[in-house]
């Protein structure tokens, strides 16, 4: 391991470091331990924790972070399980190993800790006298406490530090604030949940706004978004709405029409962009890579019934494509891997001058 990685850092100087954020670091570094907090026998956890016993005024959270000396047990050589007179004390490896952090920001000791200052200097006084007994029993309520402080502050804490951003307890919160908060609704989208989330001021608004959907494109991929709203179509009437003879609504022009599609004002939106660079272009087609995501974005943010017609502008200095003229460039567009495609790579007549641009259709029919 260098020398210069952070938990060698940490074992040299802890005073440095922030209590939660001394913990985090040495689970991350000893993922097989058990976690603090959680576990019934305190040897297995990552690290021994000892809070402050005397009345001390300390000038940091942690004083000091070292290896525990083994712990010796005896072994019964009987099926009684008592002990033999050739026992002999034996070295447990597993605990060998444990690390042990002195915290002094809380614990039943010190200035402002519940145990009266008489019992303080009683343990000064053991400590004297070479007895460390007294206040390792007391250090088994400190395990116990400081674990259980380290977990409430990872979990109650909205802005808990040195946590992963997916198990953070701000996470929940944004999701539903996304619409995204259940566990079938994860990593289903054409974009990530994580940009979705960074996007949740916008997101959680419900009235839905064409303001706040050229916010989402530009925020996202740094284009310049225009949209035309009332874009009508013909939307299919469902079996329900159909009137029949003999029954309710078959007036003809009162509260009746003949057919079985009406015309619907409110059914799409036209999405243009542009002008853009060709790669640009050429990933908002539908055989590119931004199309889908696009129109993914859209169905989540409208809702898929909402129709979206997309208009995209190529830049006049980034036409590449050949469009049957005589002043069309001499590289054709094929020859970058894209195959000519009438209307959209590909245009008949013309000037070099004439704007190029091409409209895709929805994709789904409108139905009320």
């Amino acid at each position: 391991m260098p020398a210069n990685t952070l938990i060698n850092e940490l074992f040299a100087a802890p005073y440095r470091f922030e209590f939660a954020q001394a913990l985090a670091l040495l689970e991350k570094c000893y993922p097989r331990k058990t976690p603090l907090g959680t576990g019934l026998d305190p040897r297995q956890e990552t690290v021994r924790l000892s809070g402050p016993l005397y009345p001390l005024f300390y000038p940091s959270a942690l004083a000091s972070l070292s290896k525990t000396s083994p712990r010796l047990c005896f072994r019964a050589s009987t099926k009684t399980f008592k002990l033999s007179l050739k026992s002999k004390p034996v070295k447990r490896r597993s605990h060998a190993s444990q690390l042990e952090l002195q915290a002094c920001h809380f614990g039943l000791g010190g200035p402002d800790g519940p145990l009266p200052y008489v019992y303080q200097e009683w343990l000064q006084g053991r400590r004297l006298q070479k007895d460390y007994a007294p206040a390792a029993f007391l250090d088994l309520f400190h395990q116990r406490i400081l674990g259980q402080l380290y977990r409430v502050q990872g979990k109650h804490r909205i802005a808990a530090p040195f946590t992963p951003p997916d198990r953070s307890a701000v996470q929940p919160l944004l999701r539903a604030l996304a619409g995204i908060l259940p566990k079938p609704l994860h990593n289903r989208q054409q974009i990530s949940d994580q940009a979705l989330l960074a996007r949740v001021p916008i997101l959680a608004n419900r009235r839905r706004s064409v303001e706040g959907f050229k916010a989402l494109v530009a925020s996202y991929w740094g284009d310049a978004l225009t949209i035309r709203q009332f874009d009508g179509a013909w939307s299919n009437l469902p079996a329900s709405h159909l009137s029949l003879l003999g029954q309710k609504n078959n007036t003809l022009g009162h509260n009746a029409v003949a057919g079985k599609r009406i015309w619907d004002e409110h059914a799409g939106i036209t999405l243009t962009l542009g002008p853009l660079s060709l790669d640009k272009y050429l990933a908002y087609l539908p055989t590119g890579k931004l199309y889908d995501k696009l129109m993914a974005l859209a169905a989540f943010y409208f809702g898929p019934e909402m129709r979206c017609r997309l208009v995209l502008k190529l830049s006049p200095d980034a036409k590449t494509a050949s469009d049957g003229s005589k002043e069309s460039p001499a590289r054709p567009l094929s020859k970058t891997g894209t195959p000519f495609l009438l209307g959209q790579t590909t245009w008949l007549g013309g000037s070099s001058n004439t704007p190029r641009q091409c409209q895709i259709a929805p994709k789904t029919a409108a139905t009320l």
